[in-house]
């Protein structure tokens, strides 16, 4: 399996993103965000959730971003001037990612390892998803797959 070209480049702006932002990074952290994406905006298609609040490619609704801000500004995260409204994440993927990472910071249970790639996906059906939504950790999984290699490279 190889990697597509809006998963090289999808890959890149996330590391990008956590260099920026100043947050912690893992090949876990990045292959989970990477899975996210690929699922919940149906392939990199869509940054607006069709029958939902949910915005960007990873898909957060705004009281969630609120939460996420919040965390942010408490923590000491992010020493750049945080974007105030969620629709930025629309037209700012690197700054959607670094919200992403911060809500996954909150977590107390560790990432996965980042050769588990169905633990990656449980984890983020588990808290991303919740077990309220629809999705399942096998399309977690199959959405990362369609679009990421395993490779670090």
């Amino acid at each position: 399996m190889t990697m597509t070209t809006v998963g090289k480049l999808f890959r890149k702006c996330i590391t990008r993103a956590l260099v920026e932002y100043e947050l912690p990074r893992s090949e876990s952290a990045i292959r989970l965000l990477c899975m996210i994406a690929a699922h919940e905006s149906g392939g990199f298609k869509y940054c607006r959730q069709i029958s939902g609040p949910a915005i960007g490619l990873l898909q957060m609704e705004p009281a969630t971003f609120d939460d996420v801000s919040d965390y942010a500004r408490k923590k000491g995260y992010c020493l750049m001037q945080l974007p105030t409204k969620p629709e930025e994440m629309i037209f700012d993927t690197q700054f959607a990612i670094a919200m992403a990472r911060i809500f996954f910071l909150r977590k107390p249970e560790l990432l996965p390892y980042e050769d588990d790639l169905m633990g990656l996906a449980q984890y983020a059906k588990k808290y991303w998803n919740t077990s309220e939504g629809k999705a399942t950790p096998e399309v977690y999984l199959s959405a990362y797959q369609k679009y990421f290699t395993h490779n670090k490279n």
